[in-house]
């Protein structure tokens, strides 16, 4: 979590430098907004329909309905969808409490994904899902190679598998 805060700019580092596309992270972040999208380990969902939580913070009347198609695909949130009498309209509850713990992460994951990030950033992202899940969710990721620098944080060596490079902090 402290190296997220780093990578964000949500703190600074007490020596040398962090540099997005050689910018410090805020910086970088004010410049091109959506560039960088986090998924946290608790994930916040408002009270409305699961579209809202996907686009949060983008007018609807603005909605890139094929970004939000391919978000929800890739966040492997299509096939439960598809199943509800209102689809993506169906209302998930004050913070996601109609929805279960990895169908609130795999929102949470569309909503990082429907701004095409550069950089994606997951802290536990996939720690809620069951096992079939998350290696469909890993693997959606993994088709990102070289359009998406992944940052990953994971307990599970499962989860990181398919990674250029792992990094073991203690």
């Amino acid at each position: 979590s402290s190296l997220i805060d780093l990578i964000l700019g949500v703190n600074s580092p007490q020596s040398g430098r962090i540099l997005i596309s050689d910018l410090p992270p805020k910086l970088a972040v004010q410049r091109w907004p959506g560039m960088i999208s986090y998924v946290p380990q608790d994930i916040y969902l408002v009270s409305g329909s699961i579209l809202e939580n996907i686009v949060l913070g983008y007018p609807l009347d603005e909605v890139d309905m094929s970004q939000v198609i391919r978000a929800i695909k890739l966040s492997s949130l299509d096939g439960y969808i598809e199943n509800l009498p209102n689809g993506i309209n169906h209302q998930v509850g004050e913070n996601g409490d109609k929805l279960s713990g990895g169908q609130r992460q795999r929102v949470a994951l569309a909503r990082a994904l429907y701004s095409n990030p550069k950089i994606l950033i997951l802290d536990e992202a996939t720690s809620s899902l069951d096992g079939e899940t998350e290696a469909n969710v890993t693997d959606s990721i993994h088709k990102l190679k070289g359009e998406v620098t992944v940052v990953l944080i994971a307990h599970r060596l499962s989860t990181v598998r398919q990674a250029d490079v792992v990094v073991y902090l203690d």
